[in-house]
């Protein structure tokens, strides 16, 4: 069944439930269901054959912004969004790229849309401002809004298995941001892999920490949506740390990026207990440190706990780690919890340099029903990345990873942080991991020296920490590592900038050096 089937069955078996929560106001499922239905007539109302072309999503997080992703996927059609993070040209690049035709817009929600808007023309746009003509005659743009469609009586197109439910995008090599597709049967095996492993109540409530722009927060969106359970939609501030947030609202569901353990544990919010209403969480989007991990058990003591992993192409996560406070650490793990096992209907394999299975260390490749077809109008990346091995259609990671001795598989770092220094094969994760066991320090960030060559003489590190100084460091680094691994340099900063996706912004710490 695809997901515009589901949604729409979840709206009518749930209309009286809260559905989401936005700056305290609290919408029902009806109330979605109506504003998006409105939204349907309107996209259905501008074609008269299924939408081939995805719709933009102008908004962040408001009611509107969610009413407009359930309207789009009603009408049968997919969407794809926009970050008022991002810069103006990046967004515009991926308007173009993505050949859409029509813009759902919230005004009040997204504060770019002005600088946008002036440097395109020809597109339909459905928003719920009040001051359409003033827009209209601002911008050579032909606006709907959206309670004024006259037709309701339009049927949505039929969206099948095949059919796109998103469209993201990714930073590409030569800059240019890569397209992934992912369809309604590729959301629907994450989907039915997690319910396999947890469930989802009607009386749950899901915090969305993931701007819509980062594939986790469809996990968010869809698991609370079609379950009939709530999403909350925290201010920027509780995304940082959102422990108060959490337990204002009785928060059950989470899905975090690793970094937010980081600001948790700085600003002193992860103490035991503090978060007893927390019934599921998972971190996802970078390497998650054990200790921080183990931390947080005792945060959340009535969490289950999962590390997942997987790139967005293949569809949110496909890998799943369990883990609790009793969990023991093994010398395989280097200092970090494993992403485990693969979710069913999806197959985890380590490729040597000569792309041959093996059960040693080497590169993640990924197969199975989340995968997704390739890039969208980029044929040779598709081919660099997307390839047939034995038979088999993989995705090739770029992330490098081992199997323990009871086929956990362990996250090493990008194939990227893998240098050389002075000869020494060095995997950058082992400094971080091992400067961070030191008290005090709070994250570590190491970059190859000189930082544009391939030719590397020495290591930068750089220190989120409080309460410590160089030699600190120094001494510790020549106690626990190589000669070879030993910054040459340590910057200590208060915290560490961090990019629309809320992960550590590593290109921001290079330009620093």
């Amino acid at each position: 069944m695809s997901i515009q089937k589901l949604l729409l069955y979840s709206f009518k078996k749930y209309c009286s439930n809260n559905a989401l929560v936005v700056k305290d106001t609290i919408y029902t499922y009806c109330e979605l269901n109506e504003t998006a239905s409105y939204i349907t007539n309107g996209i259905t109302s501008l074609y008269q054959t299924p939408c081939n072309n995805p719709i933009v999503i102008m908004g962040t997080g408001s009611f509107f912004t969610h009413a407009g992703i359930c309207g789009t996927i009603l009408a049968g059609s997919y969407y794809v969004p926009l970050n008022e993070g991002f810069p103006k040209d990046r967004n515009i690049s991926i308007i173009n790229q993505s050949k859409a035709e029509t813009i759902i817009l919230d005004t009040s929600d997204f504060s770019k849309y002005e600088e946008i808007l002036s440097q395109i023309s020809g597109y339909n746009i459905i928003t719920n401002d009040e001051n359409i003509t003033k827009l209209n005659q601002k911008f050579n743009n032909t606006f709907y809004y959206y309670k004024d469609f006259v037709n309701t009586s339009n049927t949505p197109f039929q969206a099948d298995n095949n059919s796109n439910i998103y469209l993201l995008f990714t930073s590409g090599t030569t800059g240019i941001p890569k397209g992934i597709c992912i369809t309604n049967f590729n959301l629907e095996s994450y989907i039915n892999a997690f319910i396999q492993r947890n469930k989802v109540l009607e009386s749950d409530k899901f915090i969305q920490m993931n701007d819509l722009t980062f594939d986790l927060s469809a996990h968010s969106i869809f698991l609370s949506l079609l379950f009939g359970a709530c999403l909350y939609i925290p201010d920027k501030s509780s995304r940082v740390n959102p422990a108060g947030f959490i337990n204002k609202h009785k928060i059950t569901h989470g899905l975090f990026v690793p970094s937010t353990l980081v600001f948790m544990k700085k600003m002193r919010s992860l103490k035991e207990n503090i978060m007893p209403d927390m019934k599921y969480t998972a971190f996802c989007g970078e390497a998650l440190p054990f200790d921080n991990a183990l931390l947080y058990t005792k945060a959340a003591p009535n969490s289950k706990c999962e590390n997942i992993y997987g790139p967005t192409e293949a569809t949110i996560a496909c890998s799943y780690f369990e883990f609790n406070s009793n969990t023991e650490k093994s010398n395989d793990f280097k200092d970090m919890m494993p992403i485990g096992y693969p979710n069913e209907n999806m197959q985890i394999s380590l490729l040597d340099n000569n792309y041959n299975i093996t059960n040693n260390s080497g590169q993640i490749a990924l197969s199975g029903n989340q995968l997704a077809k390739g890039y969208l109008n980029n044929i040779e990346q598709t081919k660099e990345k997307f390839v047939n091995i034995g038979g088999v259609n993989y995705y090739l990671t770029g992330d490098l990873g081992l199997i323990t001795d009871n086929n956990n598989i362990v996250f090493l770092g990008r194939n990227d942080t893998q240098v050389q220094i002075n000869g020494y094969r060095v995997e950058l994760y082992e400094i971080e991991n091992k400067i961070m066991k030191l008290n005090n320090v709070l994250n570590a960030a190491a970059i190859a020296y000189p930082k544009d060559s391939t030719s590397h003489t020495g290591v930068i590190l750089f220190i989120m920490a409080k309460d410590i100084d160089k030699n600190t460091i120094i001494d510790y680094a020549k106690e626990n590592l190589p000669h070879y691994m030993i910054p040459k340099d340590i910057i200590i900063m208060d915290s560490f900038p961090l990019n629309s996706n809320g992960k550590v912004d590593r290109n921001k710490l290079k330009d620093m050096i």
